[in-house]
């Protein structure tokens, strides 16, 4: 493919979303302004109950590059792998209903793959950084995106503990997905096994270092549940083991259970050593410190434990 034909190339935009009213109108806005403008935006409503279907519907009135499918509630996996039904675009940008796009997200990852020939598995991973309400006052990610890290045996064994790449950094080939669908039975990770399946294949990754992705904080996706993380983390694990040989499914099994033995330990240290002051009465030192951690959840867990 030469350079004149890429830089026309269509792009196809994936949006999932479920109960959003208040925030993809934003999200929908950043795809609006993106510079570069031959893109379509394919949105698949997971059975929102609130005024989500409405808010789209005013965007693609005025925009025939939005389309729209309305579903019955069976979670992201399955609305993003009916938008990937849908598309019709030489490349694959995944954003989530909460987050948002640099406006030259598309024209700089496009950009750097203007003099590449064969665009089989190629991806670009682009930086990203975080926001709460509005982009004035952005924040440092919760890590930090290098070359290093993008291998299957780093996103296998670091991810969550080292990094994980939102799906919004990325920027896709459609060869990718040609044998792909996201796991529906889970109703978390699914971004990991996407991640993990996709890294097997061992694509032509091309790194910008340049935060092109926003990343929304708020609690909800910042804490770790530690029912929520076992129930589904861990159910991920079929899958997970069609991919590994047995001795490479066992050995991560060891390593998970010393991993997660070591920051139990950790945890109820910390709990232990503020037991008996003020700021342990009041919950709020604790509650700063896990969240620090990230590990808000799995804190309370152990809390139960420290008590006995």
């Amino acid at each position: 493919m030469n350079k004149t034909v890429q830089i026309a190339s269509l792009v196809s935009i994936i949006i999932p979303t479920f109960n959003r009213e208040n925030l993809i109108k934003e999200t929908l806005e950043s795809i609006l302004f993106q510079s570069y403008t031959n893109w379509e935006c394919i949105i698949v409503d997971d059975g929102s109950t609130d005024n989500t279907v409405e808010v789209v519907r005013e965007f693609i009135k005025n925009d025939s590059r939005f389309s729209f499918y309305n579903l019955e509630h069976k979670g992201v996996s399955y609305a993003r792998n009916h938008a990937l039904s849908k598309i019709k675009g030489e490349f694959v940008q995944f954003l989530d209903s909460d987050d948002l796009l640099h406006e030259n997200k598309i024209k700089e990852s496009l950009s750097v793959l203007a003099s590449i020939h064969h665009l089989k598995h190629k991806i670009v991973i682009s930086n990203f950084m975080m926001f709460r309400d509005d982009l004035v006052n952005l924040e440092q990610p919760f890590c930090k995106l290098s070359p290093e890290q993008f291998t299957f045996e780093k996103v296998l064994y670091d991810w969550d503990f080292q990094f994980n790449i939102p799906i919004h950094c990325g920027f896709f080939h459609k060869s990718n997905f040609e044998n792909f669908r996201f796991q529906s039975e889970l109703g978390a990770k699914e971004d990991w096994i996407m991640w993990l399946k996709i890294f097997k294949n061992n694509p032509e990754v091309i790194f910008v270092d340049l935060p092109l992705a926003y990343y929304r904080y708020h609690e909800k996706n910042m804490t770790k549940d530690f029912d929520h993380m076992k129930s589904n983390f861990f159910y991920s694990f079929p899958i997970l083991k069609t991919m590994l040989s047995q001795n490479e499914f066992e050995a991560f099994l060891i390593f998970l259970i010393e991993k997660y033995y070591q920051q139990s330990r950790e945890n109820a240290l910390q709990l232990k050593k503020y037991k008996h002051s003020t700021s342990y009465k009041t919950g709020n030192k604790i509650k700063q410190i896990l969240s620090k951690l990230h590990l808000l959840g799995l804190g309370k867990w152990i809390l139960k434990k420290v008590k006995k």
